[in-house]
């Protein structure tokens, strides 16, 4: 997003800032302008980006001020329980003549309210979350209350990380009016660019340039209250270096415009203005010369020194600082493609889905940031999933294909890489999840259960092709998840899934496979024919499509018992014989061991080594016919179905196993006959 900013508005992201918690300079900002006035960032980017919407899409897009939204308008499917969005309830201004709520219906709806960092009031979001911090002063702006938050929660949309509240440091404390709650935010440059934070004895006491949670604690612990308030802060001291790296046209704002900087002329002048013992000021500022020296301050671990600083030095600048609410990390869950996120209990499938027509970008999200957001990073975050989120809003009512499905057997289909999952905890060691968009955020693949897919893509001028079997549903709107190991077993597409970044654009098509159908009040049907028990045989990574089937077939369980016209279903309708060469070869191992644990009245399977470890206590060897016997539906019956996938030559020997077993071709599939 930084070079779509440079190149498509010409903003100057050329100034390379480093902020509190950062290893090296990585905070993209303006340069002054012309006249060397600073230009902040935050409002040259919104300033461009409303003058080309003024200048360019001023018939297109209507901005409505004054207004404020009061409810999302909801409808819910009762049959599935999906939710949908289509528009907003909001009021005009509340000194207008009229108080009566109107209605605007849309495709789509964006939350970009911001956080709850100015929520005051003893039953609002701050107190229910984080009651403790009330007492603390704000640099948020009066409109951050958690109205969005607090309307995505009226839908059942889920709220993460709601206890996480960013203490900023070094908001500045106006002497003319200390008590004031709401405060001027002191710029993470200022200790970007050298600035010392001492406290009311003159000493150092921490990192300046940790991170934000670490420097505010630090004033908390070592520091005392400012006179009058309930307020903790520290002393913040530029010298002449200092100043001209962060930019004196930026401090003369601060310093003559607000009042929020004093002037001392020396060390002395320091010791006057803030009641500090002159003897120690000059020790400490002597213990952070020598430790600029020694690349290091052993007291604070403190390794970067922007500037230099000399007891000798003269012309200083010196504020008051303290911790204030500053950023909220909690809020509405959202996925990579900005879509707002509720619960579906039950699920064996992923246990969130997307509420539909819904997204929702910057502060009034939660779970981007972690437990404390580095500095620079909400900028980056309101453009990253700004741009998204306006991106799949715009191609909700994709039409080609919207219907029939996003992938087709005969065409290859254009898809961007949306986020790759470290998947070692959740599905077994060595596995990661490759999650694509479809054209719509609403459009599905099209694909039935059992069906696999090809992906291609032109790498170094050779082009890989892999095949896969998806791990999301078929019924999921607007993604495709595929699940695959990252090394050399992998195959040569590997290198190429390797390479791509999220936005980068592969092709896929639909390819053949079982094609199962799960119909309602019906049964699991293939070709025409019933199923009720499923016998795996599986090599290698061939297990994907077993799992794919294996979740939509419990799913289809927790869908039926709750139907009012249940199926009959037989007990122990999943078996797998699962064959590798050594443990390392047992892919999506984690998973499978979960299935068993879950639904053990369900599903069983027994994996095979034919280099077991010391203390294997399952199979080894190859695979069978007394193994298919002991452990697969034996003897062969109608409602049966075998699934073979693995490397051909153990799917050639495992078809052969089941004729021998009187098992007739109607019976089972082998992939590797479609690919």
């Amino acid at each position: 997003v930084v070079h779509w900013l440079m190149k498509k508005f010409n903003i100057p992201l050329t100034v390379l800032s480093h902020l509190g918690g950062h290893s090296a300079k990585r905070t993209h900002r303006a340069p002054p302008d012309e006249h060397g006035n600073p230009v902040p960032i935050g409002f040259l980017i919104m300033k461009t980006l409303k003058d080309y919407i003024d200048s360019t899409l001023s018939n297109q897009i209507t901005v409505r001020t004054g207004t404020t939204v009061t409810r999302l308008l909801q409808r819910t499917d009762f049959r599935t329980g999906v939710k949908c969005i289509y528009g907003v309830e909001y009021r005009i201004r509340a000194d207008s003549a009229s108080k009566e709520k109107e209605t605007l219906e849309a495709d789509a709806v964006i939350l970009t309210t911001g956080g709850f960092g100015c929520d005051r009031t003893n039953n609002g979001v701050m107190s229910k979350y984080r009651p403790d911090l009330l007492g603390f002063p704000t640099t948020c702006g009066d409109f951050a209350v958690g109205d969005g938050v607090l309307m995505g929660q009226e839908i059942g949309a889920e709220l993460v990380d709601m206890d996480k509240v960013q203490l900023h440091p070094t908001g500045f404390i106006d002497p003319k009016n200390p008590g004031n709650p709401t405060k001027f935010l002191a710029p993470e440059a200022i200790r970007g660019s050298g600035a010392i934070l001492v406290n009311q004895k003159g000493e150092r006491f921490v990192n300046e340039l940790d991170l934000r949670s670490v420097v505010s604690k630090g004033i908390i612990d070592n520091c005392a209250e400012y006179e009058g308030t309930n307020s903790k802060f520290a002393w913040c001291i530029m010298n002449k270096a200092t100043q001209f790296l962060f930019g004196d046209k930026v401090l003369d704002f601060y310093k003559d415009r607000l009042g929020l900087f004093s002037v001392a002329t020396d060390l002395a002048d320091i010791a006057s203005i803030t009641g500090c013992p002159l003897n120690t000021l000059m020790k400490t500022i002597n213990e952070y010369a020598d430790a600029e020296q020694q690349g290091i301050c052993k007291k604070t671990r403190k390794v970067v020194f922007p500037s230099s600083i000399s007891v000798n030095d003269r012309e200083f600048l010196i504020a008051r600082v303290t911790p204030s609410i500053h950023y909220c990390m909690g809020g509405l869950n959202i996925n990579a493609a900005a879509e707002v996120q509720e619960i579906i209990p039950g699920k064996v499938v992923g246990s969130h889905r997307h509420i539909r027509r819904l997204f929702a970008a910057g502060e009034v999200t939660g779970g981007v940031h972690g437990n404390n957001r580095l500095g620079g990073n909400s900028l980056l975050e309101c453009v990253v999933f700004g741009r998204i989120a306006g991106f799949r809003a715009a191609a909700l009512n994709q039409r080609e294909g919207f219907d029939s499905g996003c992938l087709k057997e005969e065409e290859w289909t254009l898809v961007d890489l949306r986020e790759v999952r470290n998947t070692d905890d959740k599905y077994g060691r060595n596995t990661r999840e490759y999650r694509f968009n479809l054209n719509g955020s609403l459009q599905k693949t099209g694909l039935k259960v059992g069906q696999f897919i090809a992906i291609r893509g032109e790498m170094d001028g050779e082009m890989l092709t892999g095949y896969y079997s998806p791990i999301t549903r078929p019924d999921d709107e607007g993604v495709i998840g595929i699940l695959c190991r990252p090394d050399y077993k992998g195959g040569p597409i590997v290198k190429l899934l390797q390479y791509i970044r999220p936005g980068s654009y592969i092709e896929m098509k639909a390819m053949g496979g079982l094609k199962l159908e799960f119909l309602p009040s019906q049964g699991v049907f293939w070709k025409g024919r019933r199923i009720r028990k499923f016998g795996f045989l599986a090599g290698g990574t061939g297990v994907s499509p077993m799992l794919q089937i294996s979740r939509e077939y419990l799913n289809f369980l927790n869908m039926n018992k709750a139907s009012k016209e249940p199926v009959d279903v037989q007990p122990n309708a999943l078996n797998m014989l699962y064959a590798a060469e050594e443990e390392n070869d047992l892919a999506f191992l984690k998973a499978l061991e979960n299935l068993e644990s879950d639904y053990p009245l369900d599903f069983k399977f027994y994996p095979l080594l034919n280099q077991p470890p010391m203390g294997w206590t399952e199979g080894i060897g190859f695979v069978t016919e007394t193994h298919i016997k002991a452990h697969l539906p034996y003897p062969p019956c109608d409602d049966q179905l075998f699934v073979i996938c693995g490397p051909q030559i153990f799917e050639s020997i495992m078809c052969k196993h089941l004729q021998s077993l009187g098992y007739s071709q109607e019976w089972y599939y082998a992939y590797s006959k479609d690919v």
